[in-house]
């Protein structure tokens, strides 16, 4: 893969877009995007994989790619990006960035991996992975709309009137620290690190929402305030609705009993 990829790094460094607005496919070539870019879609092409675990960038990240990106994505403006892939195998995606850690195996469709975030300017690096073994794959990228659905563990920044809404991050629950760490209101085991990060850039006020395959809780933790919650979502999920001033919070998704997979789902109310 590394010697396809080096054969033609001189060929793909460019764009050229066609005559139908879509731009020619690059063999692990890199992108430049920012909010409305064009031509919209664009797209990349490559072989699945490598000799690395996707899971040296987290638990949440599964199959084999390779030590370097295949892609990798400069952000000028922030962005609802749609990643998709087409594949002949099982394949995996994984994005690093300023924004977080996404992941997917099967989103999709017929195996293929896809991933739907909300990119803050910076520099972002794109690995295809499989699960079994190697193919052909043809990454798209395009802007995003309706929810923009975060990768496991995604971070957020958000302020007053921001769009997508709702925006959505995805995990496991829980930890090996006791929620009540932080407050004899707090319940539930949570991880000993925040799940998201989540910055605020303008007063706002959200709802923060969690549905589980488990009894789960919440703690959300900032400036000036400490919000706990368990059942308020309805279902045994947890849910809790506050006024954010600027500034940087910490989401923690636990649960009463056993581990779950967990959707966050955080959007602004009046």
């Amino acid at each position: 893969m590394g010697i396809q990829r080096g054969a033609c790094g001189l060929c793909a460094a460019l764009l050229i877009a066609g005559a139908s607005g879509q731009a020619v496919a690059q063999s692990y070539g890199n992108f430049v995007l920012g909010a409305g870019f064009t031509p919209d879609p664009q797209t990349g092409q490559g072989r699945t994989g490598g000799a690395t675990q996707a899971s040296r960038f987290g638990p949440q990240c599964s199959g084999m790619i390779d030590a370097a990106p295949d892609h990798t994505i400069k952000v000028t403006s922030a962005l609802d990006l749609q990643l998709s892939v087409d594949s002949t195998t099982d394949s995996t995606l994984v994005v690093v960035g300023p924004a977080g850690v996404f992941c997917d195996d099967d989103s999709a469709g017929q195996l293929d991996a896809r991933i739907n975030a909300r990119l803050t300017p910076g520099e972002y690096a794109v690995y295809v992975g499989h699960l079994d073994t190697a193919g052909d794959y043809t990454l798209t990228l395009s802007e995003g709309a309706g929810a923009a659905v975060g990768g496991m563990y995604a971070n957020f920044t958000l302020g007053a009137g921001f769009t997508p809404d709702p925006q959505i991050g995805t995990g496991t629950t829980g930890g090996g620290v006791a929620a009540s760490t932080y407050g004899a209101h707090c319940t539930g085991m949570i991880d000993s690190t925040p799940d998201h990060r989540l910055t605020i850039t303008s007063t706002v006020t959200l709802r923060l929402a969690v549905t589980s395959t488990t009894d789960s809780s919440l703690v959300v933790r900032g400036p000036g305030k400490v919000l706990c919650d368990d059942d308020s979502g309805g279902q045994l999920d947890a849910a809790v609705v506050d006024s954010f001033r600027p500034g940087e919070y910490e989401i923690y998704v636990g649960h009463l009993g056993q581990a779950g997979e967990y959707r966050l789902e955080i959007s602004e109310t009046r």
